[in-house]
């Protein structure tokens, strides 16, 4: 029980200063005072921190208190859950690499015409690793690993709905009429016909990278938090740096 309220109280440190930090009123504050560059630059190496120790945390104790997961004896369910995970893990990675060119990228706030991926989801970042997490969840071994992947379905689903309010405060009509056109959760807005997918806008290649990745990572599933979590930490943390430095200097 203590390792899982541990999990849960880091989930807090860092899900708490990745929404906190962004607050208009405190933004602004930060932003006036270190420049737009220096708040990310501050902001980037909070998230850091923080993630690297919830991850650290997680990756030392992810088999202490085992709890069997029923679904796992059960292989259809198990098949299912494994390719939602692929899925949703697939345009995670694809939202990295067109993340430049989505309204809510660092530096380049702007409403453009719904394209792509957007079609699909406007958050794809938070809309994938939401559905990879919470097949994770279903599966998991222990508390301390339960915990930490409803803590990524609980960021990922709460930060999309703050980032949206965010950028509705910011930028207006345009991005509240580009919600409206749009959905947080894949295809819902292809299915109730407020959106419809153009498959050559379609980002081919960043969904081959997704799924190769996808796929690559699940032959090493069982290392991944191996030498208290680096791989995952190291991996997270580069390409959300990447992310950044890509929209900057699309940015100009």
């Amino acid at each position: 029980m203590q390792e899982g309220l541990v999990t849960a109280l880091l989930w807090l440190l860092f899900g708490g200063t990745h929404v906190g930090l962004t607050m208009p009123p405190l933004r602004r504050r930060m932003s006036n005072a270190l420049g737009e560059a220096g708040f990310v630059v501050l902001y980037s190496v909070i998230a850091i921190a923080t993630f690297a120790a919830l991850v650290h945390y997680v990756a030392l104790h992810r088999w202490d208190e085992p709890q069997a997961a029923l679904l796992v004896t059960i292989p259809p369910v198990r098949g299912a859950l494994f390719g939602l995970s692929v899925a949703g893990f697939s345009l995670f990675i694809a939202a990295v690499l067109v993340y430049p060119r989505l309204p809510m990228a660092t530096f380049r706030h702007r409403v453009t015409p719904v394209r792509g991926i957007q079609q699909i989801t406007r958050h794809p970042f938070f809309s994938g690793i939401a559905i990879w997490a919470a097949a994770h969840s279903l599966l998991a071994p222990s508390q301390v690993t339960f915990v930490f992947f409803i803590g990524v379905v609980a960021l990922a689903f709460v930060g999309a709905i703050h980032q949206d309010r965010r950028l509705i405060a910011e930028l207006g009509e345009p991005y509240r009429a580009y919600v409206a056109a749009t959905s947080f959760w894949p295809l819902v807005a292809v299915l109730t016909k407020r959106q419809r997918i153009r498959w050559r806008e379609q980002p081919w290649l960043a969904y081959g990278v997704g799924i190769g990745a996808s796929l690559g990572l699940y032959q090493v599933h069982d290392h991944i938090f191996d030498h208290g979590g680096v791989y995952v930490i190291g991996v997270v943390s580069l390409g959300s740096i990447l992310a950044i430095v890509s929209s900057r200097f699309r940015a100009g």
